[in-house]
């Protein structure tokens, strides 16, 4: 499963609204990330649905917003709760996620470029 880092501006207005570090809410939207996904799966296996399938799941996101806050409200709880040792690994990766390279990060896509088309005759 691939993770995107959050967005800054989501970071911040977490820090801000749960009173805590801006690495803590970082590592806290990634870990409601993980968290909201496992639940989609879970409701999305129950019902019948195919996990895959993200117009379901961003249907199923908009009838449920509790659970995207109770996602959050856990995460946040739990990285607030923990030793400053235990955050230090996912300090160390989410360094490294945003020092790696572009290229190793996401493959180039070929459809999108901004060079000019060169005809060949």
């Amino acid at each position: 499963m691939h993770t995107p880092m959050p967005d800054p501006i989501t970071v911040l207005t977490t820090s801000r609204n749960y009173a805590i570090s801006e690495m803590q809410a970082e590592v806290a939207l990634t870990w409601a990330a993980v968290a909201m996904t496992l639940e989609w799966e879970g409701f999305a296996l129950e019902a019948g649905l195919d996990p895959a399938d993200e117009n379901a799941m961003s249907r199923w996101n908009q009838q449920f917003p509790h659970v995207r806050t109770a996602c959050l409200d856990g995460a946040v709880a739990q990285v607030a709760a923990a030793p400053a040792p235990v955050l230090d690994p996912v300090d160390r990766l989410l360094q490294e996620v945003r020092t790696a390279p572009i290229c190793r990060r996401r493959p180039a896509s070929p459809l999108r470029t901004n060079r000019t088309r060169i005809r060949i005759r």
